[in-house]
């Protein structure tokens, strides 16, 4: 499996949740009524973040998939994993082209806690930081993939 469709196959896990989006009232009232109730029926919904809801009934299912493990750790011991994990964040983060910040986002994303950032930090601190250190030969295989493809597709 590679992190994309590790990253897939969470979305897809997360879009079959039962919950709902609403971005104005009367978006609200429409995804009440779909689902039997008025839109003052606000004793029966939680709400789970801006613009998203979902039925008391369901609350069980909610927890259950944010209280599941989080396997990310694991399939990181995989070389090909780490290295395509990487790569991935690396070109959804621009960064050949974020200097000052690259390093800092790409770890952040695999830390479980928030790194601390500063302007004379590099991935090896970040990766220390976060505990990371064994993923220091992925991240630079990964780093000289994405530099190679920014410099032949005209990135910077």
């Amino acid at each position: 499996m590679t992190y994309q469709e590790y990253k897939e196959q969470r979305q897809k896990e997360f879009n079959a949740l039962p919950i709902f989006w609403a971005f104005s009232n009367e978006q609200f009232k429409a995804a009440m009524e779909a689902r039997g109730l008025t839109e003052k029926d606000t004793d029966k919904i939680y709400r789970l973040s801006n613009g998203g809801f979902y039925l008391r009934k369901d609350s069980q299912i909610i927890k259950d998939f944010i209280n599941r493990p989080n396997l990310l750790p694991e399939l990181m011991k995989d070389h090909d994993f780490a290295v395509s994990a990487f790569r991935y964040e690396m070109d959804n983060h621009e960064y050949a082209i974020n200097y000052y910040q690259g390093d800092w986002e790409v770890c952040n994303i695999f830390s479980e806690k928030e790194l601390e950032f500063g302007d004379d930090k590099n991935y090896k601190d970040y990766l220390i930081e976060a505990g990371l250190e064994n993923l220091i030969p992925e991240y630079q295989i990964a780093r000289s993939s994405h530099f190679k493809a920014a410099e032949e597709n005209g990135w910077f």
